[in-house]
């Protein structure tokens, strides 16, 4: 997701746009869109008299009307030649690629602190020229009419997936369909001589996009945040600046269009069950169907089979439906500020249209917002009859909160509500008149990523010995479960028992240990710190750089986030010599994971949604796996922050003795 002040900055611009807009609603969008383009508006006329001119360009007339009907809403920066300078200043730091990460910073930040100055934008009506619209309209017309993808285009397709002459706002207006087209091929040169794929826009597209992610993946992620998003293609392509979903999806679909593959940008504006949202691209492949593209990566993994909420598709045209919508003086989301998208939820699961009752409706709309981790977001709109709001199009299987928007922000305008995967309309309200035990093992869902390493500590011995080579080791303990948790271990004792001085964590055989944590306890209390932590020999890890990443005293730095990754993947083990024998009757093992367990030592609050807002039902200090709240309400909605450290929260109810994630 792009800066704050990136999307204020076109929000400012879009206001001033739309008022002039309003004010001209009697004349035809043609007509609006050329009073409004002011002294440009010559540059405009002379693109619709060259296409008028001569009746086989009818179409292409018909195109440049579209485009310049349509132009409100779109924007540029308006000191191009600054822009150009930053740019050129941006590809200079590129040609260090094979440099350390540090210099690469250290040179991206001499550029940063050159260009750190806001840089106004101004309506694409009023700095696009005729030369410049043209030779994109020629250039579209060409491939649609004479290439090999997008022949099955009707008109007002290609209007939408070939024609626009740029494909992100603030895009430099530069010749990108022509520096494009002789780039990244693969085997795309090959397939018009295959009878099965000559014409398969679906597979133009995999054969780019498998070059895309052979030459352009950055091999050096330097995460920095810029003061303005590179929106030369050519930059964007070429950056070792990690680049994000928005970044990723521009660059694609601005080399597919340059080829004649017809394509657009999806997005969700934010995950109903996770924080932030995300972008990717759709291509219009032969059968009518979008086929759907992640990145430079196809759309999969931890996204398909994913609940959405709300997904929009980023449009030339107008949506007149968001237009009135922002003509209609009630306080608008920034989301639907933008009137050049329109949903498309329906392509991708099972939709709803959903009424609810809302308390005190504060104009003729009200919204549905999703939980964001910290905030509720709106996602749509509904009109609102009466005490009714009705929204159309709602994905199932999420947590929606009905709220009214006015200039202080929103305020919930009902209580939240999950629509199921039946479609099912279940309120979610708290009762205090009965109340339930909650047992909480996370604060935050653990997705597929979070369990990639929990297989490796099934097999795992806790073992203590008094020589150091462990040649008399004893093993105490046996994981048998699976590491989606952090296990808790009794360790038995009787008078008999010796005491040890040696203790360790053994992985399985298989295992690089990839161990988070390792409490080692002695009458409750943690004893860790009395020791000098022992392991297997770094090998492979020498360098300071992998001892300071994967090295085994992660496994007692106290930070869930950090881990022990062993080259070997045969008789790794970590521990702790206590220099002399102790007794340990309890030990805590955390397996590598996303953080997000109850961590050992850490503060928690737990709160509940009660009469719109969250309401606190107490803090504790975690004094194991697992946190235990008493006289909670029933029926409500939960969530659990560490105060301690950690950002990641989410929203859950508790069914059945279980946390159930929305």
């Amino acid at each position: 997701m792009k800066s704050n002040g990136y999307i204020l900055l076109l929000l400012f611009v879009f206001l001033f746009v739309m008022f002039l807009f309003a004010c001209n609603r009697q004349k035809g969008y043609l007509e609006q869109a050329l009073i409004f383009a002011g002294d440009n508006r010559l540059e405009l006329e002379k693109v619709l008299e060259r296409y008028s001119a001569k009746p086989e360009d009818s179409l292409k007339y018909k195109a440049a009307v579209f485009l310049i009907e349509n132009m409100p809403g779109h924007f540029s920066y308006q000191n191009q030649a600054v822009m150009e300078a930053y740019y050129d200043a941006m590809d200079s730091v590129n040609m260090y690629s094979d440099c350390n990460v540090t210099e690469i910073s250290s040179r991206y930040k001499a550029v940063f602190d050159r260009y750190t100055g806001a840089q106004p934008a101004v309506s694409d009506l009023k700095i696009i020229s005729a030369d410049y619209l043209t030779d994109n309209i020629d250039r579209a017309f060409d491939l649609w009419q004479n290439g090999n993808w997008a022949t099955h285009l009707c008109f007002e397709e290609f209007c939408e997936y070939l024609l626009p002459c740029k494909v992100a706002e603030l895009q430099s207006l530069d010749n990108w369909r022509e520096y494009l087209s002789d780039t990244i091929y693969g085997d795309l040169r090959y397939m018009p001589f295959s009878a099965h794929s000559s014409h398969s826009a679906y597979w133009a597209c995999h054969a780019v996009h498998q070059k895309l992610m052979e030459k352009y993946s950055p091999s050096k992620h330097v995460e920095m945040p810029v003061p303005h998003p590179v929106r030369r293609m050519r930059s964007l392509l070429r950056q070792t600046l990690k680049r994000d979903c928005d970044d990723n999806t521009v660059a694609t679909v601005s080399v597919l269009r340059a080829k004649g593959i017809p394509a657009m940008i999806d997005f969700t504006p934010q995950w109903p069950n996770r924080k932030s949202g995300h972008s990717w691209y759709v291509i219009f492949d032969n059968t009518g169907k979008t086929e759907h593209f992640h990145g430079f990566n196809v759309f999969e993994d931890n996204h398909i089979d994913m609940p959405t909420g709300k997904v929009f598709r980023r449009c030339y045209a107008i949506n007149e439906e968001l237009l009135e919508l922002n003509l209609s003086g009630e306080t608008i989301p920034p989301l639907f500020r933008n009137i050049h998208i329109k949903d498309v939820t329906g392509e991708y699961q099972r939709t709803d249209n959903v009424s609810v009752k809302i308390d005190k409706p504060a104009g003729k709309h009200a919204w549905l917002s999703v939980f964001d981790n910290t905030d509720w977001r709106p996602v749509q709109w509904g009109k609102v009859s009466g005490d009714m709001a009705t929204f159309m199009n709602m994905g199932r299987d999420v947590v929606y909160l009905p709220v009214n928007m006015t200039e202080n922000g929103q305020t919930a305008a009902a209580p939240p509500f999950i629509l199921t995967l039946r479609g099912e309309i279940k309120p979610v309200v708290a009762d205090a008149s009965q109340t339930q035990t909650l047992k909480l093992t996370r604060k935050y869902p653990a997705f597929r990523f979070s369990s990639w390493f929990a297989p490796e500590v099934i097999g795992a011995e806790i073992q203590a010995a008094n020589r150091a080579d462990f040649s008399d080791a004893v093993t105490l303990h046996t994981i048998t479960l699976y590491g989606t948790l952090p296990g808790d271990v009794d360790i038995p004792q009787d008078t008999a028992q010796p005491q040890y001085r040696y203790w360790r964590y053994c992985s399985p055989s298989g295992s690089s240990c990839n161990l988070s944590e390792l409490y080692f306890f002695q009458d409750g209390k943690d004893i860790t710190a009395q020791g000098t932590v022992i392991g297997t020999v770094e090998k492979s890890e020498e360098t300071v750089k992998s001892v300071n990443n994967f090295g085994k005293r992660h496994v007692f730095d106290r930070n869930p986030l950090t881990f022990f990754e062993s080259p070997e993947a045969t008789g790794v083990w970590v521990g702790m010599d206590f220099g002399k024998p102790e007794h340990i009757d309890r030990i805590i093992y955390m397996p590598r994971s996303d953080g997000n367990y109850i961590t050992f030592g850490d503060e928690y609050e737990l709160k509940y949604w009660n009469r719109g807002q969250w309401r606190s039902l107490g803090r504790k200090t975690a004094d194991g796996v697992y946190l235990t709240f008493y006289g909670c309400p029933a029926g409500a909605l939960f969530l659990l922050h560490d105060c301690t450290c950690g950002v990641e929260d989410r929203i859950f109810t508790y069914e059945n003795g279980t946390q159930v994630w929305w």
